[in-house]
């Protein structure tokens, strides 16, 4: 029997070395399962939102922007695209496998209302099969800030390395900006090794906060 521990530690290459030794007195027992960054983008500052403003500008030919709960027409191609959110790597190990289908989509969006959070959608919808095929989630915190959560983004195989990931995080950082202007920032964790997404994430102003690592030990090591 083997039990997961997650684990909080500052950054830098070797930060995770201390936080280690607080709950373990045998590291070289421990398998590090992710190396997790938590990235921080502050909407407070112009450079940032003067960036996203320009990269939510640039034309994408063939798709268009949408930003929802999600309408009928394309609830079931968002329902796809989040299936996607898996193929991140490591992904299995953050969270389960689950139906995308239309009443899971309504049933998460209501879990979310529930909560009393916004949900906030940002897709890009392509034109030729009016169907969406990237998506980024975010949530805003009931008090309307000063932080909110950037959740899952995805795009699905066919539509990848056309800039979308950046297009659709860009405009959903300046809707929230417009809707919500006590949100300060926005915060999102990624694992280390998905270079694509820490790539898309530099682009629209985030920065490493922290880093954490999710580890697995032998239970006979406690």
């Amino acid at each position: 029997m083997r039990r997961h521990h997650r684990n909080g530690s500052g950054a830098g290459h070797g930060a995770g070395w201390p936080a280690w030794r607080a709950f373990c007195p045998r590291p070289p027992d421990l398998r590090v399962l992710l190396h997790l960054e938590l990235q921080e983008q502050r909407l407070d500052q112009e450079p940032v939102l003067r960036h996203c403003q320009e990269l939510a500008a640039d034309p994408h030919p063939g798709y268009r922007l949408a930003h929802w709960a999600a309408p009928e027409p394309l609830v079931n191609s968002f329902g796809q695209v989040m299936g996607h959110v898996l193929d991140a790597p490591g992904a299995d190990l953050q969270m389960a496998p689950r139906a995308w289908n239309t009443a899971a989509v309504r049933a998460w969006e209501a879990n979310i209302a529930t909560s009393g959070a916004r949900l906030m959608v940002c897709a890009a919808v392509h034109l030729s099969s009016g169907k969406a095929v990237a998506a980024t989630v975010a949530t805003v915190p009931p008090s309307g800030g000063p932080v909110a959560d950037q959740h899952d983004t995805a795009v699905v195989p066919e539509h990848r390395r056309q800039g979308l990931a950046r297009w659709i995080k860009a405009a959903q950082v300046l809707r929230i900006h417009e809707r919500f202007p006590g949100v300060r920032a926005t915060t999102s964790t990624v694992n280390q090794e998905n270079l694509q997404m820490k790539a898309v994430n530099r682009a629209v102003g985030y920065h490493l906060m922290h880093e954490r690592l999710l580890v697995e030990a032998p239970v006979a090591s406690f």
